[in-house]
């Protein structure tokens, strides 16, 4: 630990010696503030019960590779094929990018809200503080019920893999194992989690990268019997729907880039997270351009969108990945097996970081009195251990395709993730229009602000506008012929978060906070208020020396 990390947690410790002396207010608010370590483990008629608290276990390389990798799931390794059968190559490539350019800014506008005020489970906080305390419960519930589906949805989809392989085994077989073990995983607390994730993580970032240059070679002609090129891009076969396919794929392209927000969530268990959170920030551009556009413009280069292996609820062919796809048509069938092995860590991997989330989300909602007081509790080892059985319990449900077929099932839950993102991403944005417009109102300098999002307010105007196009447009085509598998999946959320929000705003009568009394200084850590120690860490971020070392430097950030 460097003399700069030293003073940071000493300046912690000593900002919570402060917060225990204050106000039983005050405290409430400060609970929320996870990694305060003021040693509050539960919440009991607004008063603090002495017990166990979250740990700041997460380090830089952690949170680094949480950011650059630890949500590459599902949604890129197997519904990227729907999204090729649905929007075509062309098609999709779009709607990726267009995913993309909300994605980036929400994690700007996160980044800059998250280290002004690093709380766990920030953003339903920021919500709730910034723009009305109804909107943060419906933000609340909506973001937990998101990861929870994610892990059900990962857990589904884990049989759909294991096809490959074999049909023999039972698919809630395949399910109960994956769902043990990651719970085992998220019991032994914080800094088990990173660890996996780190480790889980470098794998998925190493196959991605291979399956892109493999998978260029192949599509030349330098690998395997045939030359693809662009030929699965002629005679109309770029996009096979239209326009309409491409906004088809927007909520499985949403589903594909959750987890950018993780970063606020980890926020409140980072040891140093005006260092880390910016620096893991910076990742986003790399991973959407990187993972996401370049894999998918492989895939459309070597599989045809009409392939009968891509995910389709129709169709009764085994359901094969796309990048397992890939190396079979580049006559590489043994490393179609070590693909497959990776694919299947990914679900590990992203189901794991979807409980980890989905647990400190919902122990944030406790915290602020909107959710049971007990879901709250932290356990010895620094684990909200009933908000994370709370959230295993809701991922049975992928016990389901016992009833459901798994295809079906794993659509329905996608949508309702994806669908979910939007609301999320639209909210932070909100959010954080709102904490910029308090500042202006209430006469704050920015410069205050250790690290500051691009292009305001332009990016928050952008992605809330996108946001609530995309959800309400995207199941546009399962109106006519009707289908209930479509419809359900795009649109049972939003009606659950609108009619919760407008209960919960009759049974509150809460009203849209004003900008001049948002409150800018509850969870402030002291060391944003350190001018010398805040411009040391400033210096910090800065990379100089020749471009070798440049280059050498941002791949140790990257893996360290």
């Amino acid at each position: 630990m460097d003399s700069n990390e030293e003073k940071y947690q000493t300046t912690v410790e000593s900002s919570a010696e402060k917060h225990q002396t204050s106000s039983s207010e005050d405290i409430k608010a400060t609970a929320a503030y996870a990694g305060s370590d003021d040693g509050v483990g539960s919440m009991e008629d607004g008063q603090p019960q002495q017990g166990y608290k979250l740990k700041r276990s997460l380090k830089t390389r952690h949170l680094t590779m949480i950011a650059l990798g630890g949500v590459i799931g599902q949604g890129l390794f197997l519904s990227a094929g729907a999204n090729l059968h649905n929007g075509g190559p062309a098609g999709a490539l779009i709607a990726y990018s267009i995913i993309g350019f909300i994605v980036f800014w929400v994690a700007y506008s996160l980044g800059e809200m998250a280290t002004y005020i690093p709380v766990s489970g920030s953003f339903t906080i920021y919500c709730k503080r910034f723009v009305d305390s109804s909107f943060g419960a419906m933000v609340g519930y909506n973001y937990w019920g998101c990861w929870a589906i994610i892990v059900a949805a990962e857990l589904v989809a884990l049989p759909l893999v294991m096809q490959f392989w074999t049909e023999k085994v039972p698919d809630w077989a395949w399910s109960l194992i994956y769902l043990v073990i990651i719970f085992l995983l998220n019991l032994f607390g914080a800094r088990s989690y990173g660890e996996a994730e780190y480790w889980f993580s470098l794998i998925k970032v190493l196959a991605v990268l291979i399956f892109i240059i493999v998978g260029a070679c192949i599509s030349g002609g330098l690998i395997g019997d045939e030359t693809y090129g662009f030929k699965y891009w002629q005679d109309g076969n770029a996009f096979p729907h239209g326009v309409l396919g491409v906004i088809d794929s927007f909520v499985l392209a949403s589903f594909s880039m959750q987890g950018t927000e993780i970063i606020g969530i980890t926020a409140g268990e980072c040891s140093n997270p005006l260092k880390q959170v910016p620096r893991a920030i910076k990742t986003v551009f790399w991973r959407i351009i990187v993972f996401y556009l370049c894999s998918v413009f492989i895939m459309g280069q070597v599989i045809p969108w009409d392939d009968p292996r891509n995910l389709q609820t129709d169709s009764g062919s085994v359901t094969v990945s796309p990048f397992t796809l890939v190396f079979s048509k580049g006559s590489l069938a043994s490393v179609a097996h070590i693909m497959n092995v990776v694919i299947l860590i990914t679900v590990l991997s992203c189901a794991n970081s979807g409980l980890y989330v989905a647990s400190r989300t919902m122990m944030a909602l406790s915290q602020e009195g909107i959710a049971w007081k007990k879901l709250s509790h932290i356990s010895k080892r620094g684990v909200p251990i009933y908000s994370l059985i709370c959230t295993a319990l809701v991922s049975l449900v992928c016990f389901v395709t016992s009833v459901i077929p798994g295809k079906a099932l794993y659509q329905v839950l996608v949508s309702l993730s994806g669908v979910a993102g939007f609301v999320t991403w639209g909210s932070i944005c909100l959010a954080h229009f709102r904490f910029r417009q308090a500042f202006k109102a209430q006469g704050r300098s920015l410069d205050i602000l250790p690290f500051k999002a691009m292009w305001h307010p332009f990016g928050d105007i952008f992605d809330i506008f996108g946001c609530t196009v995309c959800a309400l447009i995207s199941g546009y085509s399962f109106f006519y012929p009707p289908s209930a598998v479509g419809l359900i999946g795009n649109y049972a959320g939003l009606i659950f978060c609108a009619v919760g929000f407008v209960i919960t705003k009759w049974w509150t009568k809460s009203k849209m906070v004003p900008l001049t009394e948002i409150d800018l200084d509850t969870g402030v850590s002291e060391l944003v208020l350190d001018k010398e120690l805040r411009a040391s860490m400033m210096a910090e971020r800065v990379i100089t020396g020749p471009w070798y070392q440049q280059i050498w430097k941002r791949v140790v950030i990257v893996f360290t």
